[in-house]
């Protein structure tokens, strides 16, 4: 009797330490996928993700290959700096200079006679390019009364900057606006700077009520630029993430070459459709964001997305064989490219096409065997997760990353929707989180006007000026 107690009791011992078991198992498992995660985001640096090589720590930029650190760079193989043959600058002088100082020697080098009345013999000259010291012009308006033979009095008009007893004009606003929106400042150092450059004290409400002006001002620009991009046969769009007090707002660019629009809202379709690409019937340029195939008639996605992910899987001795040779394939596809467009033609051969696509379809294969799907029931962490999505991802989406061997007028990345978006995460850098919404909706409206201006090398600081003015908002040229 007794041997059977203890043998019901270690049974009920066994069954309780199984449980236990599968319980530490479960652990394990979620732990061992939260070292391989943090692993992860540990070795990302700007050579195999999109932060920026400001991020990075300085083992990773020691460790860094010189040919390495930006996907673009890598897929052009050229090394930092100007590139040979590519066209310098330099300051030229002017023929006609606002001022002339003639410099006379006082007395001979010689025997130190004096030189009054010494024969010139030749002339040399330089030119210095400077400018006055900034002040500011007071301009006072005054507006009369006259009284008519019939007994009437009228009174004259003050013109539209003469909005107060005392105010600042429109070239002021245009340089806080730039100080602002342009080069990034907060607005506690743009006033500032109005104060050191121009001896003139703004509080930091009336640069609000600028900015607040300013972006009433470009309601039409905004809408003659998204019917340009609703226009255009290709676009590029993108989106980042910004932070307003404690929520998260996304912005969102739709650009061309010479267009740049940026809007806030979410990441969701309700703020793609009030961009241009709602009734967008042309070619989108993007990262593979699932909800940018919903819009447009075709799709281009960003080979330098897949090379900075494949460049993390290189690190990796079981997927660094597929991964490299993709990386080389790609970067080989993109000088074939380059030299087909150089020579002027529409399209790579259908001969070379074929053996891409072929090398593409052999290279997805082996990332298959090394990247295959989760036994049921269980799941894939870390480098592993990330090799698996990026295998198939790259075939199924192969014709879509070789689009630009087609039509050589496709681009090779979505690069210039993210150099449009890197000044939102430099005003966020500088400047810190947006105060609201709003505020975060006025700052993109006229980044997208200074974006746009600088594009089509328009005179900015003129432009800026023209919004405090009747004159108004520059409104783009067709471009297509």
């Amino acid at each position: 009797m007794d041997l059977q107690a203890r043998i019901d009791e270690l049974e009920v011992e066994n069954a309780s330490l199984r449980v236990r078991v599968v319980e530490l198992n479960e652990q394990v498992a979620s732990l061992v996928g939260k070292v391989a995660d943090l692993e992860r985001l540990l070795g990302r640096n700007s050579s195999n993700s999109s932060k920026p090589p400001s991020s990075d720590a300085g083992a990773a930029k020691t460790n860094r290959p010189e040919n390495a650190n930006r996907a673009a760079r890598r897929a052009l193989a050229r090394k930092q700096g100007k590139q040979p043959g590519a066209p310098g600058s330099t300051l030229c002088r002017v023929g006609d200079p606002d001022v002339v100082l003639t410099h006379r020697p006082d007395r001979c080098r010689g025997c130190e006679g004096p030189l009054d009345d010494a024969e010139l013999v030749g002339v040399s000259s330089r030119q210095v390019f400077d400018v006055p010291d900034p002040i500011v012009v007071v301009t006072e308006h005054r507006v009369e009364r006259r009284r008519c033979v019939c007994g009437c009095v009228t009174a004259g008009e003050f013109p539209p900057e003469a909005s107060a007893p005392a105010c600042y004009g429109p070239s002021i606003k245009a340089h806080a606006l730039y100080l602002m929106c342009a080069q990034h400042l907060p607005r506690e150092r743009c006033a500032q700077a109005l104060a050191d450059l121009f001896g003139v004290a703004v509080s930091t409400g009336t640069l609000d009520n600028w900015m607040r002006e300013a972006a009433g001002a470009l309601v039409g620009f905004l809408a003659t630029l998204t019917a340009q991009l609703t226009a255009a046969p290709v676009v590029h769009a993108d989106e980042t993430s910004v932070r307003s007090a404690k929520t998260a707002l996304w912005v969102h660019v739709c650009c061309t070459a010479l267009l740049t629009l940026l809007h806030v809202g979410r990441r969701d379709k309700a703020t793609i459709e009030a961009g241009p690409l709602r009734s967008y019937a042309g070619t989108i340029v993007h990262d593979r964001l699932a909800m940018y195939f919903n819009y447009g008639t075709a799709h281009v996605l960003c080979n330098a997305h897949i090379l900075r992910s494949l460049n993390e899987l290189v690190a990796n001795h079981h997927h660094q064989d597929w991964a490299q040779g993709f990386i080389e394939l790609i970067i080989d596809t993109k000088k074939r490219v380059d030299a087909a467009r150089a020579d002027g033609k529409p399209a790579l051969s259908a001969h070379q096409q074929r053996r891409i696509r072929k090398r593409w379809d052999d290279l997805c294969d082996q990332a298959a065997r090394a990247a295959p799907p989760p036994v049921p029931g269980t799941y894939l962490y870390g480098t592993n997760k990330d090799a698996r999505l990026l295998a198939v991802a790259l075939g199924e989406h192969r014709d879509l990353l070789l689009a630009y061997t087609r039509d050589l007028t496709l681009p090779f990345d979505n690069n210039q929707a993210e150099r449009d978006l890197r000044m939102i995460k430099l005003q966020a850098k500088i400047s810190g989180e947006f105060r609201s919404p709003t505020g975060a909706a006025r700052f993109a409206a006229i980044r997208s006007y200074i974006s746009t201006n600088r594009k089509q090398h328009q005179p900015i600081h003129r432009h800026l000026e023209n919004l405090y003015t009747p004159t108004g908002a520059w409104l783009p040229t067709p471009t297509t």
